[in-house]
């Protein structure tokens, strides 16, 4: 959502419990959201210079599968993404995958 500058430092901002899913406190980067969640940063954490530089980024833009309120940080989880909307360098061919491991 562009509330920090890379997925690493969004993997830690998450570790280190500044962001509420749902209004609870979550601290594992791994934890799935589902369509309709709600995101946002901490009220204390809103102010870090790492979340106002990278909001005031525009190196980046938010995928269409989110709605992101900057003024407010808060955001929610519209729907699950396809693989034409994740960008990858090449065309990515699941069904490749699944019969290579298959073996």
């Amino acid at each position: 959502m562009k509330f920090v500058p890379t997925v690493f430092s969004a993997r830690q901002f998450i570790n280190h419990g500044h962001i509420k899913v749902n209004g609870i406190r979550v601290n594992i980067s791994s934890y799935m959201v589902h369509d309709g969640d709600a995101i946002e940063v901490k009220e204390k954490s809103r102010d870090l210079p790492l979340v106002i530089e990278a909001i005031s980024s525009q190196e980046r833009d938010v995928p269409d599968y989110m709605v992101v309120d900057f003024a407010k940080c808060k955001g929610s989880y519209t729907r699950q993404p396809g693989l034409s909307d994740v960008p990858y360098p090449v065309q990515m061919e699941p069904n490749l995958v699944i019969e290579f491991y298959s073996r």
